[in-house]
């Protein structure tokens, strides 16, 4: 599966999380990506938080760009621009997540694009799409959860809550990606590419669908549930033991027996207030309550595993440093080395997020490091380089 893409040139116009995301898993299934940067900064996540080896080399910025070669080109310049023109011309896609418009303002508006490369696939990535009332507005993850009714759905008692992770950027660089494949497909078949719209915003409702349905068909909004999720039950939850946490997860009712004879309780299931489904939601407080005293004698990591014996899902609270050592990641292969210039050993990445072939590990793109051998293959020469960089075009 790993070379699934093998052959398709890629230009990577995008910066930051969701554009990225896109390119990333291309690059997982083998396809060539030249992302292309600004000389003097580059994409400006290769300035994020932590840092390593090499200047310019964030942490996060290697997660989401290991594999690609980077192109330092300054569109802003005639020259810079015909030169994208010839990258362009070699591609079969380009994809990038400016405000909509500003690829037009650059010369590389879909129509001019689809002028001179027909066959060229166009991906654009910004908040709120290429049409309607909103789509001049800017968007972070934030701001897409705070509108889509992702925050207010993960309100507690406190508030409402956003998601501590970039979830909506990495979702809609996913979806990106299917609607590029799907796009690719619809190629093979016509010969004709095309514009592949992606909006966080579309993104963030695609994760609360249900809700959207449940709204369109009761007229009501779901309320925020905090931990208790949208199933409403005391036994899907998280909880304290005497050593760490534990996340239930017995939702049908044969599970939900199983933990309370698990639990040295089996008489829990006859008690009205807890028998079925609709009694435990009503008696919420009163079972968890429950639940917390009683889950105050075990250990987290004793419960998840006599748990996962009896065929409930359950899961100890891990932190991220521990589940990426855990071996069942070793085997399914999750994580890919990769090599972090100027550092002394290989950085651990996510995969694809799916179970792939083995590859050679790839290199975090230092800027510009690809800007020769990407102008070469372009059919410049030395000297044309050369003056290129002496005028500040490349780097």
């Amino acid at each position: 599966m790993i070379d699934a893409l093998e052959g398709l040139r890629v230009v990577d116009l995008s910066h930051a999380i969701a554009g990225p995301t896109c390119t990333n898993m291309l690059v997982e299934l083998g396809a060539d990506v030249v992302k292309v940067e600004p000389p003097a900064t580059g994409d400006g996540f290769r300035h994020y938080t932590e840092h390593g080896g090499e200047p310019m080399l964030s942490i996060p910025f290697a997660a989401m760009n290991a594999g690609k070669r980077s192109l330092a080109l300054d569109l802003k310049t005639a020259a810079g621009r015909e030169v994208l023109w010839r990258l362009v011309e070699r591609a079969d896609i380009l994809v990038e997540n400016f405000r909509p418009g500003a690829l037009d303002r650059l010369g590389f508006g879909f129509d001019a694009l689809h002028a001179r490369c027909p066959r060229l696939l166009l991906v654009s990535i910004t908040g709120f799409g290429q049409t309607g009332p909103l789509a001049d507005r800017g968007a972070y993850d934030h701001i897409a959860q705070a509108m889509s009714g992702i925050a207010l759905l993960n309100a507690d008692a406190e508030g409402p809550k956003k998601i501590g992770l970039p979830i909506v950027d990495g979702f809609t660089g996913y979806l990106a990606t299917i609607g590029l494949l799907a796009a690719l497909r619809r190629r093979d078949r016509t010969g004709i590419g095309e514009h592949v719209d992606v909006a966080m915003l579309d993104a963030a409702l695609k994760l609360v669908n249900t809700s959207v349905s449940v709204h369109s068909y009761t007229g009501r909004t779901p309320g925020g549930t905090g931990n208790r999720g949208f199933r409403l039950v005391a036994t899907a939850d998280f909880y304290p033991t005497g050593a760490g946490w534990i996340a239930l997860g017995a939702n049908t009712q044969q599970q939900v027996e199983t933990l309370f004879a698990m639990l040295g309780h089996p008489d829990m299931a006859t008690d009205p207030r807890f028998a079925t489904h609709d009694a435990r939601v009503a008696h919420y407080d009163a079972l968890r309550d429950w639940l917390t005293v009683t889950l105050a004698d075990w250990r987290a990591e004793e419960l998840e595993a006599r748990l996962a014996a009896a065929r409930v899902p359950a899961a100890m609270l891990r932190e991220v440093g521990e589940i990426a050592q855990h071996p069942h990641l070793a085997e399914r292969g999750t994580l890919h080395p990769v090599v972090l210039p100027g550092w002394d050993r290989p950085l651990a990445v996510v995969g694809a997020g799916f179970a792939t072939a083995d590859h050679p590990p790839a290199t975090v793109p230092v800027l510009g490091s690809h800007s020769d051998a990407v102008l070469g293959e372009l059919g410049l020469d030395a000297a044309q380089i050369a003056d290129l960089r002496r005028e500040g075009v490349v780097a």
